[in-house]
């Protein structure tokens, strides 16, 4: 169990039945680290996964500026992609971002991750 703090956006009570479904609010299944750091000739990989009901869809705050250098993979990992010096940039590879899960019951939001490419 994680001992980390998180910001809960649903109610106290985080699992509902309507209509016969059992709806429950995201949890971490797996929250990303406090500091990740890459190498530009490796580049690198933020794993973050969640479960709920419905199944959470995971967004990253804030959402990286230039989509040719990151790419969120189809499990909410975010994976940075190898750069050159020349294409190094501070506000996609040194900056502080977040993952979210979120579902119809409700929104957590991980602690930051400060990247450092």
């Amino acid at each position: 169990m994680s001992s980390s703090l998180h910001l809960c956006l649903f109610t106290a009570e985080s699992s509902y039945l309507v209509n016969g479904l059992d709806l429950q609010g995201p949890i971490f299944l797996h929250e990303p680290p406090h500091r990740v750091e890459f190498s530009n000739n490796s580049g690198g990989l933020i794993e973050c996964s969640g479960h709920g009901s419905p199944p959470p869809e995971v967004e990253w705050t804030p959402i990286p500026p230039q989509q040719d250098m990151v790419f969120q993979l189809s499990n909410g990992s975010m994976m940075f992609y190898p750069f050159t010096a020349e294409k190094y940039r501070h506000e996609v590879h040194a900056t502080v971002y977040r993952c979210k899960l979120r579902n119809m019951v409700g929104t957590v939001l991980s602690r930051e991750v400060h990247v450092r490419g």
